[in-house]
């Protein structure tokens, strides 16, 4: 087949991509050419200028002429109404080409790979991409559909477009009733040897016109950071004979990207932790050689140190615990929290020495397993010394603070205060006792004054605060003063201690 003249390809782009086409004229050239004829005008010009360069991809003259009169005749009407510059469109083609007339993506392309009534948008490619291996799915082959080549695109978006018929796919129908079989969208940098995840940096993709909510972009300049995108749900199985629509829509690249659609087997994080569970170990041996010849070397001076019990990821007392084989530290972390992290944004690197953490070199270690076995959930942490042998901080034996509650007042200064404590009230909080010392044991330190008719200036709170007034109403008879004046409460009623029968 001949060749499209390159001149006439780039004064083509041109007018789709310059502003000179309105939103409605370009509505209608997408009309005219089997397109969807909605969305902005970036998304119009986008699928126009894929479809030309599908177009010379293929070598197909005839089809080219086709586009470029319909560009040109809608162009020329100016703001006619698109009903007029579709029929002036019309009357421009030759009879015999009227069956041509029906939407594009439906009718086979001689030359393009793969393409039918999936009718694939973009540059379709030969190629069979081979993505990094992960433990949390694996990547069935072929691809449904062939590669699509995303052309860098530095000024405009652009979008890519697969379509997914469920009858030519009997996979689409088990993945309906099996949830470990999951449709996923793979993209790729590169088309050359094993590739890591990689999206564009601006990119979106669309199922049906819905958009599929997920993180594409992972970490800067960190391809294999960012996971496959997860379409199975979005998709529609029956009627068989729908084409569902998976698009990519891009801007602002420099280097092209290589996107296709896998069916997968999923492997999910429980039977993960549950093939650490029964794999590798680190044996209790290992760890506690490990400990003494770091205290028997010269050069290191060495103490106890601290172990958390607590995973550095979820904050959380460690239930699996398990580090890499080629960590040289103790310190472990829960493997369902590292697993669930590495599930969303994949970079395995230990949380603790940011050393290689691959799920292949993870293992049980077995000296932190036997001390969580052997202490109450609700410790945070042990002390290892530098024979190996771990105990439990004083900080952390005992109810209250660093002593037991048996000790609780075994330091007091005074032991003779001891003999003015009264317990007027035990409380039981959350099965904990909780004692209320009277008043004696605050004023334990001075001698209350005999006679009530005043208290110690040091009786009162010892957070801070002013210690409330006290009154002594002066009209009482000395015989009524059994005890320590009442405090005068702030009311407007008169009080009924201030009325002697000598004043009637």
């Amino acid at each position: 087949m001949p060749d499209i003249p390159r001149g006439d390809v780039a004064s083509l782009l041109k007018i789709v991509q310059s502003n000179t086409l309105l939103n409605r004229q370009l509505s209608t050239i997408c009309q005219l050419n089997g397109l969807t004829s909605s969305g902005v005008k970036a998304n119009l010009q986008g699928r126009i200028v894929n479809l030309i360069q599908e177009t010379v991809n293929a070598r197909d003259l005839t089809r080219f002429r086709q586009i470029e009169q319909s560009i040109k005749t809608i162009r020329a009407n100016g703001t006619a109404s698109p009903a007029k510059s579709a029929q002036a469109y019309t009357q421009t083609m030759p009879s015999h080409s009227h069956r041509q007339q029906a939407p594009y993506y439906g009718l086979p392309s001689p030359g393009i790979h793969g393409s039918s009534a999936n009718g694939y948008r973009g540059t379709p490619s030969q190629l069979s991409l081979q993505f990094k291996p992960s433990p949390f799915y694996e990547v069935l082959q072929p691809s449904i559909g062939p590669v699509l080549v995303c052309e860098p695109m530095q000024q405009h978006r652009n979008v890519v477009t697969i379509r997914i018929r469920a009858s030519e796919h009997p996979l689409l129908q088990q993945a309906s009733l099996d949830t470990s079989l999951r449709a996923m969208v793979f993209c790729a940098g590169s088309k050359d040897g094993v590739q890591e995840i990689a999206f564009p940096h601006q990119s979106e993709i669309k199922v049906n016109g819905g958009e599929i909510k997920a993180n594409l972009r992972g970490l800067k300049n960190k391809p294999g950071s960012t996971r496959p995108v997860d379409i199975t749900n979005a998709l529609r199985p029956r009627p068989t004979n729908y084409d569902n629509t998976v698009e990519l829509i891009y801007a602002l690249t420099k280097q092209p990207f290589y996107v296709a659609v896998y069916f997968c087997k999923i492997t999910s994080v429980q039977d993960l932790v549950t093939r650490i569970k029964s794999g590798k170990r680190i044996p209790k041996a290992s760890v506690i050689q490990e400990i003494t010849n770091k205290a028997a070397d010269a050069d290191i001076v060495t103490t106890s140190q601290v172990l958390s019990l607590k995973c550095p990821l979820s904050y959380m007392r460690l239930e699996l615990p398990c580090r890499s084989l080629i960590c040289s530290h103790i310190q472990c972390f829960d493997a369902t929290s590292y697993l669930q992290l590495q599930e969303q944004g994949p970079q395995w690197l230990c949380p603790i020495c940011n050393k290689s953490a691959t799920f292949e070199t993870l293992a049980v270690d077995e000296y932190v397993k036997e001390i969580l076995t052997n202490t109450s959930s609700d410790l945070d942490q042990v002390t290892i010394e530098p024979d190996a042998k771990w105990r439990v901080p004083t900080a952390q034996n005992g109810s209250a603070g660093s002593r037991s509650r048996s000790n609780r007042f075994e330091d007091d200064d005074d032991d003779d205060d001891d003999d003015d404590l009264e317990i007027s009230e035990v409380n039981v909080v959350g099965g904990r006792k909780m004692e209320t010392p009277s008043r004696s044991l605050y004023g334990s330190a001075t001698p209350t004054t005999q006679g009530g008719s005043s208290l110690p200036r040091g009786l009162g709170s010892t957070s801070g605060k002013r210690p409330a007034q006290v009154v002594v109403d002066l009209t009482l008879d000395s015989d009524d003063e059994d005890g320590p004046p009442p405090t005068k409460k702030h009311h407007t009623a008169p009080s009924t201690h201030s009325m002697h029968p000598r004043y009637y």
